[in-house]
């Protein structure tokens, strides 16, 4: 497996790779927990938004396009909002 982008502090060496903390997410499983359409979570992956790892894509084929968990946790906490307080 090739990894084209490694997001920061998030990922390990074990036999020579570089692989993230936890489970990679496909885009339906990114729609279910941003709560967004599978078209919306794919164009997060795709367009900078999210942090990906990018694994295959030679011959012809397409790059899987996956994003860890730890990281889409991380992002949910840095991109949250709090109302405004009483004045």
């Amino acid at each position: 497996m090739q990894i084209a982008k490694i997001p920061d502090n998030s990922a390990q060496t074990t036999g020579g790779a570089l692989l993230p903390d936890g489970r990679l997410l496909r885009a339906i499983e990114v729609q279910k927990e941003l709560g967004v359409s599978r078209a919306t979570a794919y164009r997060l992956m795709t367009d900078g938004t999210l942090p990906v790892y990018r694994c295959g894509g030679r011959r012809g084929q397409r790059a899987m396009v996956r994003v860890s968990e730890s990281d889409l946790r991380r992002w949910l906490e840095e991109h949250k909002t709090h109302p405004p307080t009483a004045a």
